[in-house]
This record gives structure tokens, C-alpha cells and sequence, in this order.
């Protein structure tokens, strides 16, 4: 079979996923390589990937066919479907907001023509990526499905020591769980969730214990590593052509960028903490008046971006939600540990000032406060199938792999609040076919990427046949 493995700027992905691409070479299939651009080469350097026949750059293809007339294959598709993962970024970082008009129709249309084009001429039946998160992936996704094909997108799980394969952006995971929760739970399964419940106060996904996002301090900016990124970046804004590098435009306005944003992190953390209840404060007020549970998301993700647009400004979220809670009744809004400090001080100030909420510092445990809350109102956070187990009723903005799960009140935008709150309680259904079906979704395994370095062949051969089992191919490995 034929295999398109993508790689964008996602740090390390390269390195990992040529690790899965070696694998599927070894069990004799063909490996192409789409990289969204040429900066890859001088930032992350593997010659295998820079200089292989078998690699195909996309801002090369831009920059040939930028003038060419435009025409599109994609109905039904909307702007935001398209590139709202990338404005996303763009807007929450204020980076790479100053192209031509016409330029991102000429992107879209490149984008297909580029796909459509390799994947035909190459026969492939299968594109290989994490999730579809960006307009790179989506546009692959697109394509690959034009013809038939497959797409495989590889995603950390919820569950610890757990990881996903998915096959489009919701709907192939929303109708397997649908079908796995059917089927009678094992002994060995029934004893998993016990454990898993009884320790779930406990217990961080894979993917928050690891992206060390909750370091804010400003030596990190200094480290080698850090050093060699930037010297690295400045090399590739002399050598490439960065006009074409639309997921990322001048890689010097990148630099610029990151340490303006990380410098008013740290002064933000700084600033904002007397604007978070303290510890004392929120043992007492949670043991005597009534709550819900607001998460904050952390920002840029393509958990929103992707997966619930409307709902990615988390200010406007958290004044809606309140103003349409009962009186007396409060919002205590729970920041995230990896998002702490990314908005402004005046964000913090502005939404301790709210009558209905009590800000929560990132440091407090969420599920000891859900524990004592009438309920979770979120966007899409891991935080809603934590509740689930806890016994909590989830009121749900956005969509997620949990929304079908009992216990969960779907809301079609903020004024559904108050009907939904007032309606007599939702009668208590058993959570753990449900729980164990998303097990089942899910395979045993550790998909960090930053340690690559340390996964051996047996690592990528075992992904690899997987993959395989997924387009139909066992492998004598499995």
C-alpha cells in the first residue's frame, strides 16, 4: 500500500512520524512525505525527509502555482471549516495577519490542488497525522476521502497510558462508541473502572502531565534549546521564501512573537494572582452556597478551534454562562495550569468582577470541586468525563467524543442555560459501559512525542501495524 505522512511545524512531529514511516518501509509498503513547507529543513533538519524523492513541499507548490486561476471542489465546505484553526492562532498570537487579500482563497485552492494531485499520482490509500487540527490536515483529509481513502489521524487519550486513532474530525468516533457501549463488560474491564473511578481525583491525562505548559518562568526562554530554536529560525527566514509559508509567515516576526507572549505570561501570572480566591476562601464558600464549574480551555487548541469555533473567547463563554445562572447561584471559573498567565491581567480582573463567579486558581483540583458543585458547564473539556464519573450532571456547549453519554444535556447556545438548570434533576444512569466503550475506542500506549528518541523499532513497527489493521492489513506483528 501507499502511505502520505504529514508534517508541519508541530515540534518533534517529524522525527516521530518518520520513526512510523521507517516502520511501514520495513513491512514493505510505499512512504510519501507532504511537509507544509521548506523551513522544515533548516529547523528540524533530517536529511531522509529534506532531500528524499519521496517528499513533497507545499510552499513550493504555492509559489508555482500562486497565479493560477482559481476554482474550488470543495461544497459545503465554510471558511471557518477551512481556516479557523489557523486564524485561531494567528489572532490569539497577532501573528501573520498581513496578506494580500486574495491570498488565503489562493491558499485553499493550492491546498487542493496540491493533495488532490499527490494523492492521486501516488495511488495513496492512506494520509497519516495526529488529529485533524489545522487547514494542512483538513485539506489532506478532505482529498484522501475524495478518492475512498483513508484517514488516520493518531491522538493522546483522556485515559492515561492510552492513545486514539481517528478516522475523521468526530462522527467515525461518535458512532463506534455508540456501538462498543453495547457489548457486556468484562471482569477484567469491570475491575479497570473501578480503579480508574476510585482514583480519578487523582489522576492527569497523558497529554497535561507532559507539555510542560504550566512552566511559565522566563529562563526557559534561555535555555539551549531555545537558543538553537531562534538561531534556527533566523537561518530560515534568510533561506526560505516565507511569503509561501502560510502556516507560519516571517519566522522572524516568530521569534518577535514568542517572547512577547511569553514575557506578558510571566507578567500576567504576575499581576492576576490577587484576583483568584484564595484557598481559604473557596473551602468555605464551596461547603455553603450552591455552584456550577466553568473550565477555561487553554488557547489555541484544536479541541475548540476545530471542534467548537463559536465558543473559543473564553471571556464572552464565562460572561454568557453567568448571566444566565439563578440568583444566588455562582460560577466558580476554574483556570487551566497550562493556560495560566496566556491572558491578560484586565481578563483576570474583568471576570473576578463578574457578580456570579469566583475565579479558582489553576492549583486547585477541579474534581474535588466538582465533587461538592451541582454540575460542570463546559465548552468540551476533559473535565466533562471526569464529571461524568464523579456523578455530575454536564451541560455542554460544544461538541465532543462524550456528548452522547448519559448525564450530559446538550445546549444549543447560552440561553438554553436557564431551562436546562431548572428542569427537574436527570435521573442517575450507570456511567461505566459508557466509560469502558471509550476505553475500548482507545490502545494501550505511550504517544509522547517529545520522546521519540527513546521509542526503539518494536515501538513504530507495533504503530505501524496497527495503522495497517485500520486499512484492512494484519500484520504478523499485531
Amino acid at each position: 500500500m501507499n502511505f502520505l505522512i504529514l508534517i508541519n511545524s508541530a515540534p518533534q512531529y517529524k522525527y516521530f512520524y518518520y520513526g512510523i514511516g521507517c516502520a511501514l518501509e520495513r513491512l514493505g509498503h510505499e512512504v510519501y512525505y507532504a511537509v507544509d513547507a521548506r523551513r522544515s529543513c533548516v529547523l528540524e533538519p533530517l536529511p531522509e525527509i529534506d532531500c528524499g524523492p519521496k517528499t513533497f513541499f507545499f510552499d513550493e507548490y504555492f509559489k508555482k502555482n500562486y497565479d493560477a486561476a482559481i476554482s474550488s471542489n470543495d461544497s459545503g465546505v465554510t471558511w471557518g471549516e477551512f481556516f479557523f484553526s489557523e486564524f485561531d492562532r494567528f489572532l490569539t498570537h497577532d501573528f501573520n495577519l498581513g496578506r494580500p487579500a486574495e491570498y488565503w482563497e489562493k491558499a485553499h485552492h493550492c491546498l487542493n490542488g496540491f493533495f488532490d494531485g499527490l494523492i492521486n499520482e501516488k495511488k495513496v490509500d492512506a494520509v497519516i497525522y495526529e488529529n485533524i487540527s489545522n487547514s494542512f490536515a483538513f485539506a489532506a483529509s478532505r482529498a484522501i476521502n475524495r478518492v475512498g481513502k483513508s484517514y488516520l489521524g493518531l491522538m493522546a487519550s483522556r485515559l492515561p497510558g492510552r492513545f486514539e486513532v481517528h478516522t475523521s474530525i468526530l462522527n467515525d468516533e461518535l458512532n463506534a462508541l455508540k456501538l462498543l457501549s453495547k457489548g457486556t463488560p468484562s471482569a477484567d474491564e469491570l475491575n479497570w473502572y473501578e480503579t480508574y473511578r476510585e482514583r480519578i481525583i487523582h489522576i492527569t491525562p497523558d497529554y497535561m502531565k507532559y507539555n510542560n505548559l504550566d512552566r511559565i518562568g522566563i529562563s526557559k526562554l534561555f535555555s539551549l534549546t531555545k537558543i538553537k530554536h531562534v538561531s534556527r529560525l533566523l537561518s530560515s527566514w534568510v533561506k526560505t521564501d516565507h511569503f509561501y509559508d502560510y502556516q507560519f509567515g516571517s519566522p522572524l516576526r516568530a521569534i518577535i512573537k514568542g517572547l512577547e507572549v511569553n514575557l506578558k505570561r510571566k507578567i500576567s501570572a504576575v499581576r492576576s494572582f490577587k484576583y483568584f480566591e484564595t484557598d481559604s476562601t473557596v473551602e468555605r464558600t464551596s461547603a455553603s452556597e450552591d455552584f456550577y464549574v466553568y473550565p477555561i480551555h487553554f488557547h489555541p487548541e484544536s479541541s475548540t478551534s476545530v471542534l467548537s469555533p463559536l465558543y473559543t473567547n473564553e471571556f464572552n463563554n464565562i460572561l454568557n454562562i453567568s448571566n444566565n445562572l439563578p440568583l444566588g447561584v455562582k460560577l466558580y471559573v476554574k483556570d487551566h495550569m497550562s493556560a495560566f498567565g496566556f491572558q491578560t491581567s484586565e481578563f483576570y480582573r474583568k471576570v473576578s468582577a463578574l457578580p456570579a463567579v469566583r475565579l479558582i486558581k489553576p492549583t486547585q483540583n477541579i474534581k474535588t470541586l466538582m465533587l461538592k458543585s451541582k454540575g460542570l458547564i463546559t465548552v468540551n473539556s476533559t473535565a466533562g468525563l471526569e464529571a461524568l464519573v464523579l456523578g455530575k450532571p454536564v451541560y455542554l456547549l460544544g461538541r465532543v467524543f462524550y456528548q452522547d453519554f448519559p448525564g450530559v444535556s446538550k445546549l444549543e447556545g447560552f440561553s438554553d442555560l436557564p431551562g436546562k438548570l431548572s428542569a427537574p434533576p436527570m435521573e442517575v444512569v450507570d456511567i461505566k459501559n459508557y466509560i469502558i466503550a471509550y476505553r475500548r475506542f482507545t490502545y494501550e500506549g505511550d504517544l509522547r512525542i517529545s520522546s521519540w528518541r527513546d521509542k526503539n523499532n518494536k515501538y513504530y513497527d507495533g504503530l505501524a501495524s496497527l495503522l495497517l489493521s485500520k486499512v484492512g492489513i494484519e500484520s504478523n506483528l499485531l
